[in-house]
């Protein structure tokens, strides 16, 4: 008799632990409060939903999942795709996320790499089918300032191509595909401000500079540099010559190729577009830096305008392998330059 009072007594133990686990992850009572991006694969039905949910650590019991589903009903159809999902949920709420039936609006992943001009920005929207490029412009020009105190600081200048040049942050993000123009840009100016945050403006206030003139230089240093390490040095020559008055001019054949970019043109320039092509952009006729940022330039690129590699550097050119070779004077950079047409 103590043996079965024993077992019956330990079952009943072992019964109630199992179902207060259960009903834990059920309603997810117990939370780490962690993110996961899960991809559920077109045609996936419970059981294949319940295992990705496991291994991604949202749920600890497929089989109560599925048959937690089959009580409610939830039925086999999910959507597919991307979703961002969180182990804070439910059952019924992580149905819900993965329900066309629930009208769910469904994410997509888009990766915006540094560098990038604003209209290449748009077409990747646009591409996906998200928006429309006349919508977008219309938000870029005219969507407010977005409750983002830095944007009111944007000079009113009419040479600028568009208004949130280098504000659209290059980052991954997750996006509703239903999404207005104005959501995506929110979402990106969102972005930038959490990476050039506040206290990265404040440490560039402190040297003088706003901003959009970091954004502005950045987009240039972003373009110039093809190895992240050379930023620094390359950011250090065009501020060198932003404060002398003997190199007033970036000479920046990048801002020369944005000209050609906006025209169409994707070749190189030429020793005669930098004398010949007249625009405000071309900083080989034009003192200062350009109007607008030329790209969206990426996190290093900023940091480097604002913590520059102190030098007495004046030019820089690029080697066959990507590298930059820096030079003090025009003599120096001339010997640079012969050097390097004469290497293999």
């Amino acid at each position: 008799m103590k043996r079965v009072f024993f077992l019956s007594f330990f079952t009943a133990v072992l019964l109630s632990a199992v179902i207060i686990f259960v009903v834990n992850d059920a309603f997810a009572f117990v939370s780490k409060e962690k993110s996961e991006t899960v991809l559920i694969p077109e045609g996936a039905d419970t059981d294949t939903v319940s295992d990705i949910l496991k291994e991604k650590g949202l749920i600890r019991f497929p089989v109560a999942y599925r048959l937690y589903a089959d009580l409610r009903s939830f039925g086999e159809e999910y959507l597919s795709g991307e979703f961002l999902l969180t182990d804070a949920m439910s059952y019924d709420e992580l149905r819900y996320a993965l329900s066309p039936k629930k009208g769910v609006r469904l994410q997509q992943k888009v990766t915006i790499p540094e560098g990038l001009t604003t209209d290449e920005i748009i077409e990747i929207f646009v591409s996906m089918g998200i928006g429309t490029k006349e919508g977008f412009i219309d938000v870029i020009q005219n969507g407010g300032n977005f409750g983002y105190d830095f944007l009111h600081d944007i000079p009113e200048n009419t040479e600028r191509t568009y208004r949130l040049d280098g504000y659209l942050f290059p980052d991954t993000y997750f996006i509703y595909s239903d999404s207005s123009e104005k959501e995506v840009i929110a979402k990106l100016l969102s972005g930038f401000d959490q990476k050039f945050d506040g206290a990265l403006r404040a440490e560039a206030a402190m040297k003088g500079y706003t901003v959009d003139e970091v954004l502005r230089l950045a987009s240039v240093v972003e373009r110039e540099a093809f190895y992240r390490s050379d930023m620094p040095k390359i950011a250090s020559v065009f501020l060198n010559r932003l404060k002398s008055k003997r190199y007033p001019y970036l000479e920046s054949d990048a801002t020369v190729k944005y000209i050609k970019l906006l025209s169409g043109n994707t070749d190189a320039p030429t020793a005669n577009d930098l004398d010949t092509l007249e625009s405000p952009y071309n900083t080989y006729k034009t003192k200062g830096l350009p109007p607008g940022a030329i790209c969206s330039p990426g996190y290093d690129a900023i940091l480097s305008v604002i913590r520059p590699a102190e030098t007495d550097y004046f030019y820089f050119v690029s080697a066959n392998d990507k590298t930059t070779i820096f030079s003090k004077t025009y003599e120096e950079h001339l010997r640079a330059v012969a050097a390097l047409k004469q290497s293999p």
